[in-house]
């Protein structure tokens, strides 16, 4: 049994100040109504019926009975298992829009992609499916109050650079640092137990302390780490306004690492929202947080580079933005970073496109994934369009889909590969093994094991790969 609300109201269409008026006006009613009878709740058998059936209408693509009954158990304050029937309505709505897509019918599309992302505002697949048909119209980015502005500027510390000598200059195609070249001998990091979007809300300044000791130890001199703007800055649309917790977090791994001589390269704009307010056709929202990030930064010894985005070329062949678009970005963006921080050399890590970044930048950035042998070529490509120094950014191979002894002989070749084709330097990915714990985007969690999570030198646990081993050898010759 659910109880059925009779009054609907249609929150998908774009709404006028009349409009949202009459719905808060409705939502009072309905509060009023369900004050004086509350809904009658499932009981056990009831609800393991209901969870039942929206198991087998999704087995079967029953869209419609699936999202009339996950409403049923959301009205009635249930759960199927532990998961929250709004979550689910989600994907549920979203594929009840594409199986309507399938049918031609569009308006009614429309409205199933536009009711998808009422239970998740930031649901990418409803929204670019929304876009694709121009029927997307994004809410406008949060803003804070002129009070809430003002303390929270007031409560941020000075920053403090911890690194000793100077900054690294480039000679040639070499990396300088102190008159004598600089080699870069590093690897891409995140805290094991708090990589990707929970790096800056989950690490712990202890934990990233013990990490960088075992990185120092190891022989490296560089870690590379990526800045989530989301995570970093509240409120957007007021420009820079750091959360002070996460900005603490960023401090701590660029002071620690540089009190063990360890250099620091930024990738800025990790994460970026590429479709409710697209960060290469709306640069304004990024370029104030970017500008506070360097501004804060430009005298740190120990930073080695900024790099303004990763992988934009990958952007442009998922179809995220155009060729043109992203260099008007990168060409602005350079210069924006160049006119505040005249210490720092800039670069932009692409996967494959990387001569498209030579006129911008500093110094050339490539990942590579392939067989060593295929790297020589890679290089000669860039070489013969470029004297500008060439950084070997990421390059890596998982021991769950090559084996530990696999990723020795791999890294091994391509390695050899890089220092004989006179590299700057090369950053290995990654660090750490990562388990699906923590690799997860709650309340789906855990999530699956997968690939991605063993490129790591150590294990979750800290112990050591051979393959760590190896490059212990090599740093030592």
């Amino acid at each position: 049994m659910y109880f059925t609300i009779t009054c609907l109201v249609d929150f998908t269409i774009r709404m006028t100040n009349l409009r949202r008026l009459f719905i808060l006006i409705v939502l009072m009613f309905l509060t009023t109504c369900q004050g004086s009878a509350a809904l009658p709740r499932f009981d056990r058998e009831q609800l393991g019926r209901s969870c039942g059936e929206v198991d087998a209408a999704w087995a079967t693509s029953d869209w419609p009975r699936v999202i009339k009954v996950l409403e049923s158990v959301r009205q009635n304050g249930a759960r199927c298992g532990d998961q929250d029937p709004a979550l689910v309505l989600y994907p549920a709505y979203y594929n009840y829009g594409a199986a309507l897509d399938a049918k031609g019918d569009t308006v009614s599309a429309i409205d199933a992609y536009r009711r998808a992302l009422t239970y998740n505002p930031t649901g990418q697949e409803a929204a670019l499916a929304l876009k694709k048909r121009g029927a997307f119209t994004p809410e406008p980015p949060s803003i804070c109050s002129d009070e809430r502005i003002k303390h929270a500027l007031a409560a941020i510390p000075a920053y403090s650079p911890h690194g000793a000598g100077g900054y690294v200059t480039i000679a040639g195609s070499r990396f300088v640092l102190d008159g004598s070249t600089f080699a870069v001998r590093g690897v891409n990091y995140y805290p094991a137990r708090a990589p990707w979007r929970r790096f800056l809300t989950d690490s712990s300044a202890d934990t990233m302390a013990r990490e960088l000791d075992l990185i120092k130890g190891a022989g490296f001199n560089t870690i590379r780490v990526f800045v989530w703007y989301e995570a970093l800055f509240d409120c957007p649309g007021s420009g820079a306004i750091p959360h002070l917790d996460a900005l603490a977090r960023l401090d701590s791994v660029i002071q620690l690492a540089a009190e063990r001589g360890l250099h620091v390269l930024i990738t800025l704009n990790d994460l970026a929202d590429l479709i409710f307010h697209p960060l290469y056709s709306e640069p304004n929202l990024n370029a104030a947080q970017t500008a506070f990030l360097v501004a804060r930064y430009r005298d740190e010894p120990a930073l080695l580079a900024w790099d303004v985005r990763n992988e934009s070329d990958v952007d442009i062949a998922r179809g995220a933005a155009s060729l043109r678009t992203v260099m008007d970005w990168l060409g602005r963006t350079v210069s924006d970073v160049r006119a505040i921080d005249t210490h720092h050399l800039i670069t932009a890590g692409w996967n494959q496109d990387s001569g498209l970044t030579i006129p911008y930048v500093d110094f050339v950035s490539f990942h590579f994934w392939g067989q060593p042998d295929a790297l020589h070529n890679r290089v000669t490509v860039l070489r013969a369009a470029t004297t500008k120094p060439i950084l070997l950014e990421e390059v890596g191979y998982s021991t769950r889909s090559t084996g530990e002894a696999a990723q020795v002989d791999l890294l091994r070749g391509a390695l050899d590969a890089a220092d004989s084709n006179g590299l700057a330097g090369w950053l290995i990915w990654s660090a750490f093994d990562y388990t699906p714990d923590v690799t997860c985007i709650p309340p789906a969690c855990p999530g699956q094991d997968n690939t991605e999570h063993h490129f790591g030198l150590w294990r979750a646990d800290y112990s050591p790969k051979p393959a760590l081993q190896m490059l212990q050898a090599r740093h030592e010759h």
